[in-house]
């Protein structure tokens, strides 16, 4: 029981915390340093005398393809702008589900600490092998905080010269230490991958002290940037001249931002997935929300989490991009004011016509008295007049502050001119004239459209109906002089 309770208040954690991070990573991926923009922004030299301190500059020149790299383990690396090394170690995973344990065995890059793992130890660390600095033509080039887009490739531990004395090549592209338990338990392996150096190569960063340098001025820190791998540093060594290079750095950090918006989105879903499916009993208490939820956990999750992380990322991609931004707004602006226009010009033709209809001005006064009238004639059109229909009406009154008198004396006056009339007003005819009046005094309000829409479904008005008599009052037939 105590278990739980403990998972129970773990997922309550975990899955709001998972939300957060996984939103701040989709709005910091979305306004990420664009260093494809920026290398697009320096200035191109064909020699370093054309450069100045501290400029952002773009160099092609050729490279030195027999680069040798120190190897740690095994002797060297030839051919290579830089390699990576990645250890992994063969030992225990615990998985915890409520009140069950799993255990498995798997290659993982860390050793977990748990009961049955205790008794190892893990020796092979992965790191990467840089050289002091590179050569790209005449330019020196500082090895400190570089950056590479191009694809890296798998080296074979067979072409590798082992220095290490108890590593051991088995085939494929790792390299083994055996600890001698039958069931491989303990064993450690690692296997190497680099950057070729590439026979041209165009370099962009900051030129000082006659080199090339990183252009730290916008360096990002902190955990969710090192995650979707966004340094805010210019330092990099491209393959092929700059046309070329500036074409990879575009395609790498287009993958780069649509991966971390999949993991990102995925990480919200799962969160909110996490978080649903430990409180799931007190979700279906919620309205709405209680009926999404007896669908399941995961579909709760999806129709919030998707909608959350689009909205996240489209609001962070606007503020990274204030021209589209402002053309966003632009274009909302000059809409709503040409809707604005549209609706004075359609009030002003509807005002003219029902003043000539009534032989005066009619004052906002008025016009809320006939839409009263209307009100009152659609509720006695039908079969008498209902307790409830009375208590509607007796609320429109008061909504505008009436008098019970005035109440008395406009409902008298609506039951007479209903009874008088020489042909009975049918039901649409009712609903399109308290359209006109309400638009009329210039906007109709949203008490006027619910009430508009209350009467109007009480006498077999459906929206349709509604929708298309609100689009023909708004275009009123052309006015005769």
């Amino acid at each position: 029981m105590a278990d739980r309770k403990k998972n129970r208040w773990a997922g309550i954690v975990f899955g709001p915390v998972l939300v957060f991070f996984a939103l701040s990573a989709l709005w910091k991926n979305e306004t990420r340093f664009d260093y494809h923009r920026a290398a697009a922004r320096t200035l191109e030299i064909s020699t370093i005398d054309q450069a100045s301190p501290g400029d952002l500059v773009s160099f092609t020149g050729p490279m030195d393809r027999s680069l040798t790299l120190s190897g740690e383990y095994v002797d060297s690396f030839t051919g290579f702008l830089s390699v990576g090394r990645h250890a992994e170690i063969y030992a225990w995973d615990e998985e915890r589900n409520d009140d069950r344990v799993t255990w498995n065995k798997e290659w993982m890059s860390r050793l977990e600490s748990n009961s049955r793992n205790s008794g190892l130890k893990q020796e092979l660390t992965s790191t990467r092998f840089l050289p002091p600095e590179y050569e790209v033509g005449d330019l020196s080039i500082t090895s400190e905080k570089i950056e590479f887009v191009d694809r890296k490739e798998s080296i074979p531990g067979a072409s590798l010269t082992i220095k290490h004395p108890e590593l051991e090549i088995e085939g494929g592209t790792h390299l083994y230490l055996r600890k001698g338990q039958g069931d491989q338990l303990g064993d450690e392996r690692v296997r190497y991958s680099g950057v070729p150096v590439p026979e041209t190569a165009t370099y962009f960063g900051k030129f000082d002290s006659q080199q090339g340098v990183p252009d730290t001025t916008q360096q990002r820190t902190g955990m969710i940037h090192r995650l979707i791998q966004d340094t805010g540093i210019l330092h990099h060594i491209v393959a092929g001249d700059r046309d070329v290079a500036l074409a990879t750095m575009k395609a790498h950090i287009g993958r780069l931002k649509w991966l971390a918006r999949g993991i990102g989105t995925a990480c919200v879903v799962l969160g909110f997935s996490i978080l649903f499916g430990t409180v799931a009993g007190v979700l279906f208490h919620i309205p709405i929300i209680g009926r999404i939820a007896e669908a399941g956990s995961f579909f709760l999750a999806l129709v919030l989490g998707l909608p959350l992380a689009l909205l996240t990322m489209t609001a962070a991609y606007l503020i990274a991009h204030p021209i589209i931004l402002a053309i966003i707004v632009i274009a909302v602006t000059a809409a709503f004011f040409k809707l604005r226009q549209r609706g004075k010009s359609s009030q002003a033709a509807l005002k003219y016509q029902l003043d000539e209809q009534h032989g005066r001005i009619l004052q906002t006064s008025d016009l809320k008295e006939m839409e009263f009238m209307e009100l009152a004639q659609l509720a006695l059109s039908e079969s008498g007049f209902s307790k409830d229909e009375e208590q509607f009406l007796r609320l429109w009154a008061r909504k505008h502050r009436w008098p019970d008198s005035k109440y008395e004396a406009l409902l008298a006056k609506a039951k007479e001119s209903q009874t008088t009339k020489d042909a009975p007003t049918t039901s649409e005819e009712h609903v399109e004239t308290l359209i006109r009046l309400a638009l009329a005094d210039g906007s109709m309000s949203q008490y006027e459209m619910k009430t508009i829409r209350r009467a109007a479904r009480q006498n077999s008005v459906d929206d349709s109906k509604i929708r298309e008599l609100i689009e023909r009052a708004l275009q009123p037939p052309p006015l005769t002089a």
